[in-house]
């Protein structure tokens, strides 16, 4: 017991959150599992298959991030972090809904082989990422202008990251500018991380001025990890960007880097890349060619000073600043080849 209780002392603040934000999922999941409400065990059985795969143990740095930014926000308002722990569980169930729903999007022969089974994913999915995270706000101690705000901020957040999704699908690497995927990049993961990192601000009852400062910084550190994201699905050789056609960041960056007629040849291997692994193989030879992920690198810049640029102006608890600092330096780390530092 004394080890126990030294080892706990000296737990650092995302250790602490991350078991705190872990005890609060294994405590909704129990009440869910035990209702007699087959909505309520459906849910249930989802978020504990969620954490069982992503656990909150610290060994997942993605799901790291989406705890600790909403917690290291209220910690840089209020020198209190531990306070937005319920704000951190709203967002990774969020997340837990949208990585169900984007996988289930990227492989659409699982809704052929399995029609009753995909219907009941995807309906708990969204069971997920709506219904749980209102009962959390519900329950919070919280005046009823604050929670009228939470409510707010979340389904804000929600309707912004659904239209980006939508643009995604709809968005094509030949005609799009790197303005068109940014934007969409703000909206489809930008505005989860927004509307986190505002949840936390509207939590800790700061101004309008503020929560769009932090609701800004959200934004911007969102954008940085859907770069990491399009970097992961090259990296681990999954090419789902390559296979659904996806005009990502670095595609479209390449396309405009080149003579018309490699563009031109570009382009029907991006057409031919959805069902053929040479031309796979092809596309992502050109895309992660020295220079073009070198020039790739230099346009980013601009998005990491902005996001420093906007958390150094917020200020706040010193502490939760720095560890809030090192949440950008730690996503533009991810892959060192793509040389974002």
């Amino acid at each position: 017991m004394r080890a126990l209780r030294r080892d706990a002392f000296e737990m650092t603040a995302q250790q602490r959150a991350l078991v705190e934000v872990a005890a609060q999922a294994s405590a909704m999941t129990e009440q869910l599992l035990a209702s007699n409400s087959t909505g309520d065990r459906a849910m249930g059985t989802f978020v504990d298959t969620f954490f069982a795969m992503i656990p909150l143990d610290g060994s997942a740095p993605s799901i790291n991030g989406i705890v600790m930014l909403p917690v290291l926000v209220f910690g840089a308002e209020t020198a209190a972090p531990m306070r937005a722990t319920p704000v951190a569980l709203i967002h990774t169930l969020w997340w837990a809904a949208a990585r169900y729903l984007d996988d289930m999007i990227d492989t659409p022969q699982l809704a052929r082989s399995d029609p009753a089974e995909f219907n009941r994913g995807v309906m708990t999915a969204i069971a997920v990422g709506n219904y749980l995270p209102l009962n959390i706000v519900g329950d919070l101690a919280v005046s009823d202008a604050v929670r009228f705000r939470l409510l707010t901020e979340y389904s804000n957040g929600c309707i912004d990251a659904l239209s980006g999704q939508l643009t995604d699908l709809v968005l094509h690497a030949e005609s799009a500018t790197l303005d068109d995927v940014l934007r969409n990049y703000e909206r489809k993961t930008g505005a989860p991380y927004g509307m986190s990192a505002a949840l936390a601000a509207q939590l800790a009852e700061r101004d309008a001025d503020r929560v769009n400062a932090w609701r800004s910084f959200g934004r911007a550190l969102g954008v940085l990890r859907q770069l990491v994201n399009d970097q992961r699905d090259l990296v681990t050789e999954r090419d789902e960007d390559l296979r659904n056609g996806s005009a990502t960041y670095l595609l479209v960056h390449l396309l405009g880097t080149v003579s018309n007629a490699r563009r031109a040849e570009l382009i029907g291997l991006h057409r031919h890349a959805r069902t053929s692994e040479e031309a796979r193989a092809e596309l992502k030879r050109a895309m992660l060619a020295a220079d073009i992920v070198s020039s790739y690198a230099e346009t980013i810049q601009p998005i990491v000073r902005a996001a420093r640029d906007t958390l150094a102006s917020l200020g706040g608890d010193p502490q939760c600043v720095t560890e809030l600092a090192g949440l950008i330096d730690e996503t533009i780390s991810y892959y060192p080849q793509f040389q974002l530092r």
